[in-house]
Formats: structure tokens, sequence, C-alpha cells
């Protein structure tokens, strides 16, 4: 796709922004809606947390399948399918009487949808159409998933406490469905890729394509630096943060609106070091993120009782938290190419969420073994360093940006 006075890839951009921003908002509607699940229904927080955890199960085993699928066959179509199944699955359960509907529609029909409105896809349908300023694109589009997010989960909580829960995930799903058009008439059958400095062989099979992609020594750095990523983020910073911040002696109230500046703090990371990656060595970068993440579990030893510490780590958390994948899929459209970046991309994010899951469980059972979370922030610490190390094995492909020369006299 040719970069020409307006570049249409700025069209995917939006609408990735778009669907991601609905996509999360409805995956997150859960803890919303647990206490009206618990009196209308008598459903336990087990249970609706099963849901959750389904959806993330489907995410890691479909994202691969659906990125694949993208490099075949275009955006437009696994999108749209994507968008259809979270139409399905959110509505669906609006009508949910007994707790198989919900693992069902929510959980499998649902994650499915997950897995193709993803991070890693709108990254990938985003890199094919950029060379310069891609960075920039990729943090736009993607921030749809932080704070797209809020305005569209602040009207979903106003409409379930004006007209129920049920009424409130049909009109979720009608809005899904509205996008779910938008993409079907406005962006591409296909994205033209251009190559870039290492592509893909022309190879179809998808056993071939496996088996380029890991005998490329970046991808294989990217996997275990990522996978890490997830153990130290989604594993256990969202799940055992806030648990944290209440054995410390914070309130729940003050420990959740940390939590949401770690989430504004996603927000303007995405957007800032996005753009940073258009202009410096990337692999660098990305392993300086890692190290700063490993300080900032030393200090999170030290947080003590003042809402100020808890506040500045969530925000500098969360600066270094989601923008680690758009520089990751930046670093991946030049090492290795945007032919099968979907694949690559959904390899990696279930590195990620595999890492995740680990961390998550793990903290649990460390917490229970030593009643602290001392072992469980020691390893995270040691493990982000780690993946500052992988990173940092990555060459930078890209030429140095000559720098500027003084006008002659």
């Amino acid at each position: 796709m040719a970069e020409t006075k307006f570049n249409k890839g700025w069209i995917v951009v939006g609408l990735g922004f778009l669907a991601l921003a609905f996509a999360f908002a409805a995956r997150s509607s859960v803890s919303m809606v647990i206490p009206l699940w618990e009196t209308e229904l008598g459903w336990t927080r087990t249970l609706s947390a099963t849901g959750s955890s389904l959806v993330l199960a489907m995410m890691a085993a479909g994202s691969p399948v659906a990125g694949n699928l993208m490099d075949q066959h275009g955006p437009r179509a696994v999108f749209v399918f994507g968008l259809l199944a979270l139409v399905a699955g959110v509505g669906g359960t609006a009508f949910a009487t007994g707790p198989w509907h919900y693992l069902f529609l929510f959980g499998i029909v649902g994650g499915l949808g997950w897995a193709s409105v993803s991070i890693p896809l709108v990254t990938a349908a985003v890199s094919a159409c950029f060379d310069r300023n891609r960075g920039l694109a990729i943090g736009i589009a993607v921030s749809g998933a932080t704070g797209g997010q809020l305005p569209v989960l602040s009207l979903l909580g106003i409409s379930v406490a004006a007209m129920g829960w049920r009424s409130s995930f049909i009109g979720l799903a009608v809005l899904i469905a509205s996008i779910a058009l938008l993409v079907w008439f406005c962006l591409p059958a296909a994205v033209r890729q251009r190559p870039d400095s290492k592509d893909a062989p022309e190879a179809d099979g998808l056993r071939d394509r496996l088996r380029f992609l890991f005998g490329q020594r970046t991808f294989l750095l990217l996997l275990a630096a990522f996978s890490l990523c997830g153990f130290t983020t989604a594993g256990v910073i969202d799940v055992h943060f806030i648990p944290y911040a209440i054995s410390c002696g914070y309130s729940l109230e003050l420990s959740t609106g940390a939590y949401g500046v770690h989430g504004l703090g996603n927000l303007a990371g995405v957007v800032l070091l996005s753009w940073a990656a258009d202009h410096v060595n990337r692999p660098r970068l990305l392993a300086t993120m890692f190290f700063v993440r490993a300080a900032l579990f030393v200090y999170l030893f030290h947080i003590g009782t003042s809402p100020a510490n808890l506040y500045l780590f969530a925000a500098a958390f969360g600066l270094l938290n989601f923008a680690v994948f758009p520089i990751i899929a930046n670093i991946v459209a030049t090492h290795i190419g945007v032919r099968i970046i979907g694949l690559t991309l959904g390899l990696l994010f279930g590195g990620h969420s595999l890492g995740a899951a680990i961390g998550a469980l793990l903290g649990g059972w460390f917490f229970d073994l030593f009643a602290a979370y001392d072992f469980v922030w020691g390893l995270s610490l040691a493990l982000a360093a780690l993946a500052g190390v992988f990173a940092i094995l990555i060459p930078e492909t890209r030429p140095a940006r000559p720098r500027p020369v003084a006008a002659a006299a």
C-alpha cells in the first residue's frame, strides 16, 4: 500500500482503535456484573472467573490460527468474523439462564472473537500499511485497548445501572455489530504488503512458516522475552497487585484507584514509546524498558503506606506495560517481515499468555506458602531483567537516522 498524501493505512488504524475499544470493554464487563449475577442467578465468583479463564485460553490457542488466516486472507474477513463472534457471545449471554450458557457463549464463542480481534492482529494489520511512522500508527491503534475502552466501560456502567445488565449486553452487542458492518465496508479486503529487510520465503504451508520462524534467532529471542513479559505483567501485576496493596494497609478504593492510574499509564506509554521506536535503536529501547521494570519491582518492595508511592509505581509500571508489544511488532516487521506477521505476532502473544497464566498461578501458590508476596516480586524482578538481556541480544537492522548538519556559512 503506497503512502501518498493520505495513507489509507490510517483508516486501518482508526478501525483497529474502535474494534479494540469495544472488544476490551466487552471483556472487562464481567467484573462489572459479577455482583448482579450472584444476586440474580446465584452464580459464584469462581464460576464467573471460569468464564474469563476460558476466554484467555481461547485467546492463547486461537491467536496464532487467526494470525495465520489474516496473512492468507487479509484483515477484513478475520476482524468481521471476530466481531460477529463477540456479538453472539456477548448478546447471547444476555439471555443466559444456566452456567453452561455463560461458559459456552461468553467463554468459548466470545473467546473466538477475542482471539480474532486482539492487539497482535490489529498490530499486524497496521504494520503492513506503513514503512514510515509505523510505531506511531501501531501505538494509536493499540491505545484503543486502554484509553479507548474507558469511555465505553463508563457508558456501559451507566446503562447497567439504568436498564439492567441483560439490556445493556444486548445494546453492546448491537454496537459491536455496527462496527462489524463498518469494518466490512471500509476496510480493504487485503492489505498489499511490501517486503522489508528480511521477509519470509514464499512458503504457503503452515509447517514451512513455522520452520522458518523457529529457525530465526530474532523470533526466538522475542518469544523468550515476551513470555517473561507476560509473567511479570498480566500474570502477577494484573492479578496480584490489588491484593498486595490491600495487604500493605491500603484501602480497596485506593488500591483500585491506583490500578486505574496504571491503565492511564498504559495509554500514555503506548503512544509515546511507540513513537520513540521510530527514532531510536529499538532493541535497546525494549531492553531498557525491561530493566526499568525490574527496578520498579525493587521499588514495589518499599511502597510502605504512602498513597503517593502506590500511585507512582502504578503510573510508572503502566508506562512500560502495553507499550512493549508495539515495539516488538515494529522489530518483527523489519527483522522477519510483514508477509507472515499475523502468525508471528499470534505465536508471540500465545507465549505471553502462557507466561501470564504461569505467573498468576505461581503468584497465588507462593502467597499461600509464605503468606507474603516478597518471593513473587523477587522472581518477577529476575525474570524482567532476563527479558532485558534477551532483548539487547537482538541486532538493530534499521540504519540510524542521519544527524542534521549545520549549513555552511
